[in-house]
């Protein structure tokens, strides 16, 4: 989270992104068949939480300008349509939202 830069927390949460599916071992070092693994998608989560948290810390700082109309499999949004995950119908509590506690 101490990267100020996009491209140095991109290669570093990468590498742990990387190391999970390693050190998780059977199917989830296979990209065939990682999906099939039901730590998959926590892992897959906490990966998408952690840019989240990284956007909050880090206002403004976006992926190289040549990223951003890159289109992604498999429904080619682009990076660009990705960058707020509120745009894509949800949010990570503890961001950007609150929910106000007992008042007594």
């Amino acid at each position: 989270m101490q990267a100020t830069s996009f491209t140095e927390f991109s290669r570093r949460l990468e590498a742990i992104h990387d190391d999970v599916h390693v050190w998780t071992g059977g199917i989830m070092q296979n990209i065939a068949s990682a999906a099939y693994d039901p730590i998959f998608f926590a892992h897959h989560v906490m990966v998408d939480r952690c840019w989240r948290i990284w956007q909050h810390r880090q206002p403004g700082a976006l992926p190289p300008q040549h990223l951003l109309d890159q289109p992604l499999r498999p429904n080619g949004m682009t990076v660009r349509d990705t960058l707020d995950v509120k745009q894509l119908g949800y949010e990570y509590a503890g961001t950007s939202s609150h929910v106000p506690g007992p008042t007594t």
